[in-house]
């Protein structure tokens, strides 16, 4: 891969990086052909750091990852320095019966439902799923307590038509492809 990456590990303390008042590049892991910036960008309170640093103004990293794209976009980037959006997509029922499965087991998780184990998914689909239109909310900008409506939908589809580009998590190969 060869490119700059900003997650987690970057403000990782095993590193000596996470205090540094400056953007520091570096090789979390000898072997690998990846570095990382000695950032978070997963985090709100990380991305509030990154924008204070000048991440993206600095050009030292290739491909920040954030999981609130509004958020980040809105403190990350301006009309000089503009970035892509890459996006996997996935059928909303496979996401939910991934997650459905998922939760039952992954104790480590703080989301971690055992629960979930003794329901069937139909059971839970009908009673216990609240996961409504959730990527429409997050690329919006609504909270997930937050109402759906067509609206938003209409809007949602425009910001990926212009700032995103897609992948498909069942055509993977092509969609990492697409991506280079």
């Amino acid at each position: 891969m060869g490119k700059t990456l900003t997650i987690r590990i970057g403000v990782d303390p095993r590193y000596g990086h996470d205090q540094s008042d400056e953007l520091v590049v570096f090789k979390p892991i000898e072997g690998k052909d990846w570095k990382t910036v000695n950032v978070d960008t997963v985090s709100e309170k990380g991305i509030l750091r990154a924008e204070e640093m000048g991440l993206v103004a600095s050009g030292k990293a290739d491909i920040i990852f954030a999981m609130d794209v509004n958020f980040a976009s809105s403190h990350l980037f301006d009309r000089l320095n503009k970035g892509r959006i890459l996006s996997i997509f996935r059928h909303p029922v496979d996401r939910l019966a991934s997650k459905f499965y998922y939760l039952q087991s992954a104790t480590w998780e703080r989301t971690y439902r055992p629960e979930w184990a003794d329901m069937s998914i139909l059971e839970w689909a009908e009673k216990h799923n609240f996961d409504e239109n959730f990527l429409v909310k997050k690329i919006v900008g609504k909270k997930l307590t937050d109402d759906a409506g067509m609206a938003d939908l209409i809007i949602a589809k425009e910001i990926v038509r212009r700032r995103f580009i897609v992948g498909l998590l069942d055509e993977m190969e092509e969609s990492v492809h697409r991506f280079n």
